[in-house]
């Protein structure tokens, strides 16, 4: 009789032992762990984006709205959807404008834009140079 020891294999056995699967199955653990979390940074990074396009979009549109609107020195301030906003208007220089009694008004148009991202607080701030004839006072 042909006695063999427990764990031996027999000639032309095929197959993985118990260890071997285990091992395997723990490194294709650790590589899932990692694709996962590089697939969850991902999807943060295109979530930042794409609230910084917003953002963007919505800085444009204050700009353009208090760029059409005759208005003096002063600060604004409002909300646009989930962006909260502030806009500073501050003459910077005048000139005299033709041959009428008007002057040419520079002033620097500011539009700061804040909002939450994952329990903090995020701005952004674009500024621009406006240019209008007035009437000399």
């Amino acid at each position: 009789m042909n006695r063999q020891k427990f764990g031996a294999r027999k000639e032309g056995a095929e197959g993985f032992s118990l260890l071997e699967v285990l091992v395997a199955t723990a490194l294709m653990g650790l590589v899932l762990f990692a694709v996962i979390q590089v697939l969850a940074s991902a999807l943060r990074a295109q979530e930042a984006s794409r609230t910084n396009t917003q953002a963007v979009l919505a800085a444009q549109k204050i700009l353009e709205e208090f760029g059409e609107k005759d208005l003096a020195r002063g600060n604004f301030s409002g909300k646009d959807g989930k962006f909260a906003y502030q806009v500073s208007l501050e003459p910077q220089f005048q000139a005299p404008y033709g041959p009428q009694d008007k002057i040419l008004v520079c002033s620097l148009l500011k539009v700061t834009l804040y909002w939450e991202e994952r329990g903090k607080t995020k701005s952004v701030e674009f500024q621009t140079l406006r240019t209008t004839v007035q009437k000399k006072s």
